[in-house]
């Protein structure tokens, strides 16, 4: 008796065990399953176009879809539209992006909402806020002017942004500075819909200035711990940096560079920012606009510009937050790129005199 009531307790036990080992993989599997129903990239919005053919099955939509990096798997796109009865869906092109979940594909889809003319406002790094104002002036109808004349505007832009932006300080305002938002629209790529509801400036904006929190929120620390004291002579000297060298490496190094200038109150002298107090690229500026001072001239004023002179990047920024520290005193970039550091001005004439007919190739 006591044998068999041993079988018992023994098949209850296994049969308990049983059912918790399905229960958890039960529970893992639906969590899985739902982790491939979530968007694929909720930070990317850049637009991705496809084209559903007449004709096309669930699958063949759901291959598609995957193909272009919009969802994980194509089985579990084809069952979550069957469980949900979504199987009817209307072929065309459609422009979708990577935030979107497998529900908002599927109900898109389903109503055709494909008709929609998406505009992209391509902020690349370096960029001016003048040449930022053209592509969203395309993406809403706006005229260029009256996107410059607007954010060109200190009353317009404290009365829409500064309150939302605490990190948007008086600074912004300093005498000279030609757009007070000049280094704080974040470079990316912006996706709007143009048509009935074509975005407002400040809906534009705002996204941008989103992407500048996000960054400041990053770094909040370092921020606040920066011997250049305002995340304004921060974003400003990272703009310089930025128009110094495309790499990473290097940018830290001229940061270090700029640091140890600052410190010797000795000037800048970085030909960008001369460039852009003459609202020129540095293709088109003359060595003898050196001499014109304005509040954006290295050469002719010692210490820090009066504010960025285009949006840096996130390396950029890092690269002043986190720079090479060094004896480097000077810095000379050939036009193939290459840079030379040196710790004497005697050094650095060497370096200038050697290399410097490179650049009259390049004019």
């Amino acid at each position: 008796m006591k044998l068999r009531n041993s079988r018992w307790r023994l098949i209850i036990m296994i049969a308990g065990s049983a059912i918790v080992l399905l229960g958890f993989s039960v529970w893992g599997l639906s969590n899985y399953y739902a982790g491939l129903l979530k968007p694929v990239d909720p930070q990317n919005n850049q637009a991705v176009t496809i084209t559903i053919p007449a004709g096309s099955s669930l699958k063949d939509v759901g291959q598609v879809l995957e193909k272009k990096g919009l969802i994980r798997k194509t089985w579990a796109f084809e069952f979550y539209a069957r469980w949900k009865h979504l199987n009817q869906y209307q072929s065309g092109t459609y422009t979708f992006n990577r935030t979107m979940s497998v529900d908002r594909l599927m109900n898109d889809l389903e109503k055709g909402n494909h008709n929609r003319v998406i505009f992209l406002v391509d902020v690349r790094q370096g960029m001016w806020v003048s040449e930022i104002a053209s592509q969203m002036a395309r993406a809403s109808g706006l005229s260029t002017q009256d996107i410059l004349n607007k954010l060109k505007d200190p009353a317009y832009v404290r009365a829409h942004y500064m309150k939302q932006y605490p990190f948007l300080t008086n600074q912004i305002f300093a005498k000279g500075v030609f757009y007070p938002l000049e280094g704080y629209l974040a470079p990316g790529v912006y996706q709007f819909t143009k048509g009935k509801n074509s975005p407002t400036l400040d809906q534009m904006v705002d996204q941008m200035l989103d992407k500048t929190g996000q960054t400041v929120a990053r770094f909040s620390k370092e921020i606040n711990s920066n011997s250049l004291g305002s995340l304004h002579n921060i974003l400003t000297m990272a703009s310089l940096v930025e128009q110094e060298a495309p790499d990473a490496k290097d940018r830290q190094k001229i940061a270090g560079v700029f640091y140890n200038r600052l410190a010797k109150n000795m000037k800048l002298q970085t030909d960008p920012s001369v460039a852009y107090g003459q609202q020129k690229r540095i293709q088109q500026y003359t060595i003898n606009e050196l001499t014109t001072d304005t509040p954006y001239n290295t050469y002719t004023r010692t210490g820090l510009v009066v504010g960025p002179i285009g949006s840096p990047s996130v390396d950029a920024i890092q690269a002043v937050l986190e720079p090479v520290r060094s004896d480097n005193y000077y810095f000379y970039a050939r036009p193939n790129g290459q840079i030379f550091y040196s710790k004497t001005y005697a050094e650095h004439q060497a370096i200038v005199a050697k290399y410097s007919h490179e650049w009259a190739k390049q004019s």
